[in-house]
């Protein structure tokens, strides 16, 4: 239940300094930090071109692939 927790705090963090405090949140809940990693990445690629020009510079994807499975 705390990885499903500590994902949507992920998932909902709109800026830098929000996702540095989620990650670390996570972290705190027991998610291991590839786990994190891997997640952000799929998220990442997941997100529509639009809503990734919305986002501010330091959370938009790059070329990250996301966990297959």
């Amino acid at each position: 239940m705390a990885h499903e927790i500590a994902k949507l705090l992920l998932e909902h963090a709109g800026t830098f300094s929000e996702r540095t405090r989620e990650i670390e949140t996570a972290l705190c809940l027991g998610m291991p930090l590839r786990e994190i990693e891997e997640y952000l990445d799929w998220l990442d690629s997941s997100r529509s071109p639009q809503e990734d020009e919305s986002r501010p510079a330091g959370v938009r994807s790059g070329s990250r692939r996301p966990k297959a499975g």
